[in-house]
């Protein structure tokens, strides 16, 4: 060889193949090192070999501190995600990532279009594959891989390598509040994955859930009698206990009768309107009060997140404590962005949606007869919580905020002789209906 530093990287490894060589008799011979089998030659070419494993390790350590001073200084040490690139400095000395003028704008729709809750992953593949966003057979990518990028917090200006977690230089694709919608709507379609295939005439496939184990309700015909089933039970009996299919007809017969006791009275529907109105002129006559604020709040966030990351790299925080303050920082940082974007909704905006969800909760069995089978579906999702189905109907259900109390409001308080009760309740209704709209 020419040196014993490219014959092995460390001295377990030139013994072992030292010892393979002697066996089968070869001799080793250095161009530049004096190798020989004489004590004196054995003794350089042992410390040769140590020293080679030094300048390996060396070398290795040098490299991952050069990687981890670049991500503190919000540089990426890797190939950036899809919609990403490297670009070469003007300087022509050094890289940056840039967005990808192709791919870029597509992962940007991703981001935009999964936050909207009207696609799977699945159904977002196939669309982007069709705009371009494809693997280089030109195949719709995997849906693991596009789930992984949705998880990915670099679209979001956020870098995180090893146990750093850092802004980063690039340009962001999307706001830490698209980011932040996006992975709840992950992690709400990994517990309730939904319905898979054609709803037909099943609105409460795979979304009821079943008495006994709390698995998902299927559907199937048996002639021209309909009936909801237990998932879970057709793979394994021994995880559910119901053995008779739940009749369709009885279930949607309750489901029917649920919805129509359903019914927000016209007075408290006035009444929580009124309160809206004014609740939302007081928000928006505050806004710009509010709005500086919240960017104060901000620059102070992004100032103590600086000091911090300078205080890590300096030695006087620890790993453990730079990493939980700066998720804290960066959750108070999620939190104010929300705040912004709702505290800069129009007034019109809001008010349109108080008047959708008091449309919903006052004729809610009247919009359902109207719409087909996979929007009867969507109404039922947006309004209850849980649907539980026995061997003979429905068992009980729970509705989601604000309808659990927009709709279960005592009868009294929804005559016409509620009293003073209705304008407090209204208010703490408005406040709900604004904030999970």
């Amino acid at each position: 060889m020419h040196k014993l530093d490219r014959f092995a990287r460390s001295v377990e490894q030139h013994v072992t193949i030292r010892a393979l060589l002697k066996k089968y008799g070869a001799r080793l011979t250095s161009v530049v090192e004096n190798v020989d089998d004489t004590v004196s030659g054995q003794l350089v070419e042992n410390i040769m070999a140590s020293i080679a494993q030094f300048y390996s390790a060396n070398l290795a350590d040098e490299v991952r501190k050069g990687m981890r001073q670049k991500v503190l200084n919000g540089g990426w040490p890797h190939q950036p995600p899809r919609g990403y690139a490297v670009v070469l400095n003007d300087t022509g000395k050094g890289t940056h990532v840039d967005i990808h003028p192709g791919d870029g704008p597509l992962m940007r729709e991703a981001f935009e279009r999964y936050a909207s809750g009207r696609y799977s992953v699945q159904t977002l593949a196939l669309e982007l594959a069709r705009e371009g966003l494809t693997t280089k057979r030109g195949q719709p990518v995997a849906h693991s891989y596009l789930r992984s990028l949705l998880e990915n917090p670099f679209y979001s200006g956020r870098l995180i390598w090893k146990d750093l977690k850092v802004d980063g230089r690039h340009e962001a694709l999307v706001s830490p509040v698209v980011f932040e919608r996006v992975q709840a709507m992950l992690r709400q379609r990994y517990r309730d994955p939904g319905t898979k295939g054609h709803v037909g005439t099943f609105p409460l496939r795979g979304l009821a859930i079943c008495c006994s184990c709390r698995g998902r309700m299927t559907a199937e015909r048996h002639g021209k009698a309909k009936y909801y089933r237990c998932c879970r039970r057709m793979y394994n009996k021994e995880f559910c206990a119901v053995t008779k299919f739940c009749h369709a007809d009885v279930a949607h017969a309750a489901m029917e009768q649920v919805c129509r006791q359903l019914v927000l009275a016209k007075d408290t529907a006035d009444a929580i309107e009124r309160a809206a109105s004014r609740l939302i002129d007081t928000r928006v006559s505050k806004s710009d009060q509010q709005l500086r604020s919240l960017r104060a709040k901000q620059a102070g966030l992004r100032e103590r997140e600086m000091t911090l990351t300078e205080g890590f790299v300096a030695g006087a925080v620890a790993a453990d404590a730079y990493q939980n303050l700066a998720s804290k920082l960066r959750d108070h940082h999620v939190a104010i962005e929300s705040q912004l974007s709702r505290a800069q909704v129009p007034a019109d905006e809001l008010m349109s949606r108080v008047r959708d969800v008091l449309g919903l909760a006052a004729s809610l069995w009247d919009l359902y007869v109207k719409l087909s089978g996979p929007r009867q579906q969507e109404l039922l999702k947006r309004v209850f919580g849980a649907i539980v189905l026995g061997p003979d109907g429905l068992v009980g259900y729970s509705l989601r905020v604000p309808f659990d109390s927009l709709l279960t409001l005592p009868v009294a308080e929804q005559g016409r002789d509620a009293g003073p009760a209705i304008p407090h309740q209204a208010t703490r209704l408005v406040e709900q209906i604004l904030k999970v709209a």
